[in-house]
């Protein structure tokens, strides 16, 4: 039966599978040591000395314990080169003299071949640009100026760099001339439409020319900086069907591999402070273009990147601007630290004037933490020589200092305070610890939601109702709450530990490597589904898609729809069916997993049940809850109503 992946037929993807071995993909970019059934290497994909790279022969996948990124020979190929799927499996199609067709015998829509007829415009524009840079005397200025500014050949070359000429139709005599429709490219941002509507005039004219890529490394955009002085100093191309400067971030698809090994993305304001700390040797550097950072450049990053090190001007607009940014990063669960750059100075001021490996040293490696830059930039504002300039700055800083989780944090931050203001430790503690109260309490109209569970982790040890020793205070028989009644023991009838019941996001568990048991289950069973078609056909009977955990119900539907296409077990060629990175990495992650593979109808059975108390056991969570609030209002008679009803839940 004959499928397709997006708009590439099966049997396509099937032969590059084929023809390109995983240990051999891999091989060419990992040094690769056998290791019983297993190949191991560092990781290309971040930084590590202790091998956790795993690639497995028999299955034709790879996997990193460190980092989690896994999938198939294509999926390294992607993340290794930057490129889209279509993409690498048509180059290594091309590469096994594979015939590729990438529409799967469907014709083309109009706005597909609209968007390849634009992209191809760019790229040509791109070379013609810079050409007319590095090969012209309309250029000689231009290139004259780049070299002043530090930026050579090597570094030209590099980013692309060209020159539009102070001309009206040098481009748009280009495009016609190679049968481009005019309009199209006009309505792609290439070129303007004449005032009187009588024909088309070039966008940009004497301007030094930056293309703007796509995170594949494609050009879809433009920005011109004038040639000496005027206004505006920077013009980009304006938004079309290839380009939303939202969501665009400059240099992302050359920088998108050192990111990602290194985990951490370094955010500039500017092209050239990018293409500076490029030539300096800081290659996982981007930019927003001269537009404030959004969501979705946050989300963009945060695919690649745990850490952002954002290094703005140094100037008051640069500042306020890295403060604006903070929230933005976080909220995008990105770790964030700042440059310190001397007033006024821009990084590639700063490179010029002082080297590339001071850069390095002495703003990326010695950049600061977010509560660190939040005081410092707050110390502006304010005299400190000043009595009241002190005292003000004291009652501005102590609210970002107690906002702070960690106690060492805070007392770090409230010693240094201390011999800034010439006050007190235990004094600014003592006001700290009052704002952390006020912090604390509700919101007007929220109310107090009410103790949590019970920190008594005691238990009975043959207690009746499951797991190890959560004390909840049971029901006496005659009324009220007995003191030393409890719902769980080392024993009980469930026999685990409340890990295996209660839903992660509802405590913190102090091994991270330790999954609840039913997740464990889950991952059992798609462990054995992966291996064994017959299996999953049991588990598609008797659960179907009920898994508790999103990823995990998302495979299994997937999965049973590979098996209806009448497939075999195959993890490599599943994996490429998802094209969904979480899902890849959840996969192949699984597919990793230790211990026997045979199964029986037992321990699908024992798996399925695991899997199935997750819903009781959290109606049981909201019993207790309601059974809580019942005894916290003095409702003996509904909290008595509430604890039969759980004794009965739990008994089932």
């Amino acid at each position: 039966m004959s499928t397709e992946y997006g708009n590439i037929p099966e049997e396509t993807i099937d032969a590059v599978l084929t023809q390109h071995d995983i240990v051999e993909t891999v091989g060419r970019h990992v040094h690769l040591t056998k290791q019983g059934k297993y190949m191991k290497g560092l990781c290309p994909f971040h930084s590590e000395k202790t091998p956790s790279f795993t690639v497995t022969p028999d299955r034709q996948i790879f996997y990193c314990y460190g980092c989690g990124m896994g999938g198939n020979a294509i999926k390294f190929r992607m993340e290794i080169e930057g490129l889209s799927f279509p993409e690498a499996v048509k180059i290594m199609a091309e590469e096994a003299h594979i015939p590729f067709q990438n529409t799967a015998g469907k014709p083309e829509s109009p706005q597909d071949r609209e968007t390849g007829r634009l992209l191809q415009a760019y790229e040509w524009s791109e070379k013609f640009y810079h050409f007319l840079l590095k090969n012209t005397e309309h250029g000689r200025p231009a290139l004259e100026y780049l070299r002043g500014r530090g930026i050579g050949d090597k570094m030209i070359d590099q980013f692309g760099i060209g020159f539009a000429p102070d001309r009206w139709d040098t481009l748009v005599q280009f495009l016609d001339k190679r049968s481009f429709d005019l309009a199209e490219m006009e309505k792609g941002g290439l070129i303007s439409a004449k005032q009187n509507g009588d024909g088309y005039v070039d966008r940009f004219r004497g301007r030094i020319m930056f293309p703007i890529a796509n995170r594949s490394g494609k050009t879809i955009a433009f920005a011109g900086r004038i040639l000496g002085e005027g206004h505006p100093k920077y013009v980009n191309s304006p938004e079309s069907r290839l380009f939303n400067k939202s969501r665009v971030l400059y240099n992302f698809g050359q920088a998108r591999s050192a990111i990602r090994k290194q985990r951490q993305a370094v955010l500039f304001e500017g092209y050239g402070d990018v293409i500076a700390a490029w030539e300096a040797g800081v290659h996982n550097g981007v930019a927003t273009m001269g537009t404030s950072l959004t969501d979705q450049h946050a989300a963009m990053i945060k695919t690649t990147a745990d850490e952002v090190l954002v290094c703005y001007d140094g100037d008051n607009a640069g500042q306020n601007a890295a403060l604006k940014s903070i929230p933005i990063l976080e909220q995008a669960g990105l770790q964030v630290k700042i440059a310190m750059l001397p007033p006024g100075v821009d990084p590639d001021d700063y490179i010029r004037s002082n080297g590339g490996d001071r850069f390095i040293r002495q703003v990326v490696e010695d950049a600061a933490s977010t509560t660190k830059f939040r005081l410092a930039n707050l110390r502006r504002g304010h005299r400190l020589t000043e009595e009241s300039g002190r005292v003000d700055y004291a009652r501005a800083a102590l609210p970002v200092i107690a906002a702070l989780s960690s106690p060492t944090e805070r007392e770090v931050y409230l010693r240094e305070l201390s011999s800034e203001v010439d006050v007190s430790f235990d004094s600014l503690k003592q006001d700290c610890n009052l704002i952390r109260q006020e912090q604390s309490r509700p919101a007007p109209g929220q109310g107090d939601p009410g103790p949590a569970y019970s920190d008594s982790r005691q238990g009975g040890r043959g207690g009746q109702y499951g797991g190890r020793g959560r004390d909840r205070g049971d029901y006496a028989n005659k009324g009220g709450y007995g003191k030393k009644g409890n719902f769980g023991g080392g024993g009980g009838n469930y026999g685990n530990s409340e890990e295996d019941f209660f839903p992660q996001e509802r405590r913190t568990r102090p091994n991270r490597d330790l999954l609840p048991a039913h997740q464990t289950a889950e991952r059992r069973l798609l462990f054995f589904m992966l291996q064994d078609r017959q299996a999953s056909e049991y588990v598609e009977q008797r659960l179907g898609n009920e898994f508790n955990l999103p990823e995990h119900a998302a495979i299994s539907a997937y999965l049973y729809a590979f098996y209806a296409q009448d497939r075999e077990p195959d993890s490599s060629r599943f994996i490429s069916s998802l094209q969904d990175e979480k899902l890849e990495k959840t996969v192949s992650a699984i597919v990793m997993m230790e211990g026997p593979r045979e199964w029986n109808e037992q321990v699908l059975d024992d798996c399925i049940r695991e899997v199935r108390k997750v819903p009781q056991l959290r109606g049981i969570e909201r019993k207790r809850e309601e059974m809580m609030r019942a005894e916290k209002d003095g409702d003996f008679l509904l909290a008595a109503q509430i604890a039969s009803e759980i004794i009965a839940l739990e008994r089932q």
